[in-house]
């Protein structure tokens, strides 16, 4: 995932609009999957290529103005830029009520109280918005088999939270205690892997 996003955005023109318009999926997901490996280069790659993207973005395709904020805001904060952080969650809450966004108003506003609380260091606050990720998954996802299970977004938070010092938590018997307890480090990358992302991960500046 986080090599795919960096390569739509290398790529963009060739690739066309319609991967283009989906960059901020992507750049969720990439972002999520990237907490979730607990690599500071991985993570720092990530924030990187999202900070690349250009806020013009949001003018052509205003449909995904919640979720470009999102990302952004996210940016800003792990690479330390506190007030460009703020102007986005801004951006974002101004966002949450249009009725033009593909993302889910629920999970908007769940994002900006997490960010909010991430930006203040208000753990109350992350943790408002981890518990309505997890209950607004519990409320689209009901069939047997997937209601129960935690969402990757959930646990991505859960993760970046308790790295940044917060006692945020989920009560649910499927969270492994491992997940509160990751220890972000860097890997050395095994002999056959591809070259771009070798070169990908090598060059990445990591996050603290």
């Amino acid at each position: 995932m986080v090599m795919s996003f960096s390569l739509i955005q290398q790529h963009h023109e060739e690739i066309g609009k319609g991967a283009y318009l989906d960059l901020p999926i992507y750049a969720e997901r990439a972002l999520r999957s990237a907490f979730l490996s607990a690599d500071p280069r991985v993570v720092g790659r990530v924030t990187d290529e999202i900070l690349t993207l250009d806020e013009t973005y949001v003018t052509r395709y205003y449909g995904e103005m919640t979720r470009f904020y999102h990302v952004s805001g996210l940016a800003y904060l792990l690479r330390g830029n506190q007030n460009q952080a703020e102007a986005a969650v801004f951006n974002l809450e101004k966002a949450v009520d249009r009725s033009d966004q593909y993302l889910a108003t629920e999970l908007a506003k769940a994002y900006a109280d997490a960010l909010n609380g991430l930006i203040d260091d208000d753990k109350q606050l992350v943790q408002n918005g981890v518990d309505s990720m997890a209950a607004y998954h519990r409320r689209y996802h009901t069939g047997d088999g997937f209601k129960d299970i935690v969402d990757h977004r959930t646990c991505s938070y859960l993760v970046l939270a308790h790295h940044r010092g917060m006692n945020v938590h989920v009560d649910n018997e499927y969270v492994p205690a491992e997940l509160y307890d990751l220890e972000w480090g860097s890997v050395e990358l095994p002999e056959d892997t591809p070259d771009a992302l070798w070169d990908l991960y090598e060059n990445a500046d990591a996050v603290a």
